[in-house]
């Protein structure tokens, strides 16, 4: 989704805030979740999925929607690799100040 489609929906309470990450990984992911559990990521004009280099990073592209806070997500694989029953996800509220 682009930026000024995602600032519309965020704006209008049709989408969550959230910024994506997988345990180990090198980079992060951001845009919205709707009601349903559906991320809708940051895209360019090209339509790939904007990445991010750090947090940070992140936390300024949504903030410069008008994001005042959004959920972090972080997923692991590590339960699966120990036949875990549960996936593990790790979520927290982050307050976006810049």
């Amino acid at each position: 989704m682009l930026e000024s489609e995602l600032k519309i929906q965020l704006s209008q309470f049709k989408l969550d805030a959230v910024i994506l990450s997988y345990a180990d990984a090198n980079h992060y992911l951001a845009g919205g979740v709707d009601i349903k559990g559906n991320y809708h990521l940051l895209t360019n004009k090209h339509g790939e999925t904007q990445t991010f280099n750090s947090l940070r990073e992140a936390e300024v592209a949504l903030a410069g929607l008008g994001v005042t806070a959004a959920i972090f997500e972080m997923q692991s694989a590590y339960d699966e690799m120990v036949a875990s029953d549960t996936a593990s996800t790790v979520r927290t509220k982050l307050h976006l100040v810049h």
